[in-house]
């Protein structure tokens, strides 16, 4: 943006101004659509992986129940915003202190270090932890099978993740 003309940085921000609005107003479906797609994958792993006896409409539930203490991961974040946070330090991927990546600069630090730094959060284990517990509950199966299919496949997520960044970065 530095070296744009005044024209291309202006086309610039009225693109971002109008992307930031529609990831606003699209957010709710969008995490729709992301619970469809996991509670698919745990309801097949958990069914065929497990032997488990789990329906779908309880696994699609019981994710937005697990995903409740990422509101403390927000409401921290805005702690840290109003504690006067410098905002050119403020990072949208990462504005609250919770994981590892949190303390690292993300600028000098390697990409595949810095994602799987960030990856290492306290309010996403907690969070893994509800969904392991109610899926076994959910599917009739033990606590530990519960843990394995959604430990299993946040691993697999997480190395996705840091490949993905080893080989952009």
């Amino acid at each position: 943006m530095a070296k744009a003309t005044p024209e291309q940085r202006e086309k610039g921000m009225q693109f971002w101004t109008v992307f930031t609005e529609v990831m606003f107003i699209g957010r709710p479906g969008f995490q729709m659509l992301y619970a469809v797609i996991f509670a698919a994958v745990l309801l097949g792993t958990i069914n065929f992986g497990f032997g488990g006896k789990a329906r779908f409409g309880d696994l699609f539930t019981l994710l937005f129940y697990a995903w409740l203490p990422q509101v403390v991961q927000v409401l921290l974040g805005t702690a840290v915003i109003y504690a006067g946070m410098a905002p050119e330090s403020f990072n949208i991927k990462n504005f609250a202190p919770t994981n590892l990546g949190a303390f690292l600069d993300p600028t000098d630090t390697a990409k595949w270090l810095y994602a799987l730094a960030t990856s290492l959060d306290a309010v996403t284990i907690w969070t893994l932890v509800l969904m392991s517990i109610g899926v076994a509950t959910v599917a009739g199966v033990k606590r530990s099978a519960g843990y394995i299919a959604v430990f299993g496949w946040w691993v697999i997520i997480v190395l996705f993740g840091v490949v993905a960044a080893a080989v952009m970065g």
